[in-house]
């Protein structure tokens, strides 16, 4: 289910977009900033939020969200999920013995890497 949602937001219809997408105007994205800013704040319960003080708990989820506008800090956080995904669907990738056994298959059979 969640490959089906991400193929439908990445080619909708099952195609690529053929124009580029409008460029959202700064109204638009504080909207949607204040939106996840809202919904951030209220994903943990009201606890922490009373430890922390609402201030410094807003600040704290400002902060998170500021750090994931840096298009490196993304890539990062990208590769790490599929990184970790990986490493649930294949558990064996950490295992030296595995990579050996891989890494002497792709090299006997180099043809099928371009196929």
């Amino acid at each position: 289910m969640y490959l089906q949602v991400i193929q439908e937001s990445v080619w909708p219809g099952g195609a690529l977009p053929t124009a580029p997408q409008l460029e959202r105007s700064r109204q638009q994205k504080d909207g949607t900033r204040q939106q996840a800013l809202h919904c951030l704040m209220r994903l943990l319960p009201d606890l922490i939020s009373d430890l922390l003080g609402s201030d410094k708990y807003k600040l704290c989820w400002q902060t998170a969200l500021d750090s994931l506008q840096d298009p490196s800090i993304n890539r990062h956080l990208v590769y790490c999920i599929f990184d970790l995904l990986l490493e649930f669907l294949v558990p064996e990738i950490p295992e030296e013995d595995f990579q050996r056994s891989l890494l002497r298959t792709l090299s006997k059979n180099p043809e099928k890497l371009l196929a």
